[in-house]
């Protein structure tokens, strides 16, 4: 009796133990195809809402991300914008002119991201030193499936030019946290006439991997205005902000200028000479 009851009692441990096996290979299974899935949503800008369910800034595709984007710090193809900032300071001596107005505040600006709405709201200081004062709003695309983190975080590292994940370029970046930067719409070649227009027309709407683009007036502005040190906020809230939400453009993918982003101020920019309704068309 003993011998039978031991004989079933191996047969069912052997039998937990295979299922416990099934269990696991399929949980792994399912695990590396979720992966797979995440990873191809991001690189193509698939919107997916099941995976702003299980996805986001905890993912380990956007963790990856982050790093490749830490690593890209150290490419020779960047191009540091202090230098061009130490440039034009010599220029300026040289040429006996004076010196441009000093902001008495050490930090004139609070940036506020709201992720959900992809819009940016600049805040300026009030007569009691508070960040009250709506000053200026942005379009902006901020990370897939939540992928741009929150918190509160102080801008660094600033970039003229800025080579980025994928094989692609920036113009005026600004680190944010870690591998997270401010930049503009990304470009093909780091020249200012090969914008990825696809993505450009995607302002406005979540689509990078966790950085934040905006158009190069934009970005540019930011790396103008805002000293390091300045504090960034990235929040979730169904109203864009005090100033609403900036109206994104479509350029017209047939367009010979299309590879230029027609804020760029430069003065090659083609759409200089263009007018807004041959430009672009608001969504």
């Amino acid at each position: 009796m003993s011998q039978k009851r031991s004989g079933k009692n191996w047969i069912k441990q052997k039998m937990e133990g295979r299922a416990a096996r099934i269990v696991t290979v399929a949980v792994s299974v399912f695990l590396c195809l979720l992966t797979l899935l995440e990873f191809t949503a991001l690189q193509m800008e698939w919107e997916l809402p099941m995976l702003e369910i299980v996805s986001g800034e905890e993912s380990f595709w956007v963790k990856e991300y982050v790093k490749q984007e830490e690593f890209l710090e150290e490419s020779r193809e960047n191009v540091p914008l202090t230098e061009i900032v130490e440039e034009t300071e010599e220029e300026t001596e040289e040429e006996d002119l004076e010196p441009p107005q000093v902001i008495e505040a050490e930090f004139p600006y609070y940036i506020k991201v709201n992720r959900k709405e992809n819009c940016i709201t600049i805040y300026g200081l009030d007569e009691n030193g508070e960040y009250t004062i709506p000053h200026k709003a942005m379009v902006c695309s901020t990370g897939l499936y939540n992928a741009t983190p929150r918190g509160k975080f102080q801008i660094s590292t600033k970039y003229l030019w800025r080579e980025l994940y994928g094989g692609v370029y920036g113009q005026y970046a600004t680190r944010i946290h870690g591998g997270i930067l401010f930049h503009s719409v990304p470009y093909y070649r780091k020249s200012k006439n090969s914008l990825c227009t696809d993505k450009y027309n995607k302002l406005g709407q979540q689509a990078s991997m966790g950085c934040i683009r905006l158009t190069v007036e934009d970005a540019k502005w930011i790396a103008d205005h805002c000293p390091t040190g300045t504090t960034v906020e990235v929040y979730e809230d169904e109203h864009p902000g005090p100033l609403g939400k900036p109206s994104a453009a479509i350029i017209d993918g047939g367009s010979p200028n299309k590879g230029w982003d027609p804020t760029d101020p430069d003065e090659e920019n083609p759409w200089k000479d263009s007018s807004k309704d041959e430009m672009v068309t608001e969504q």
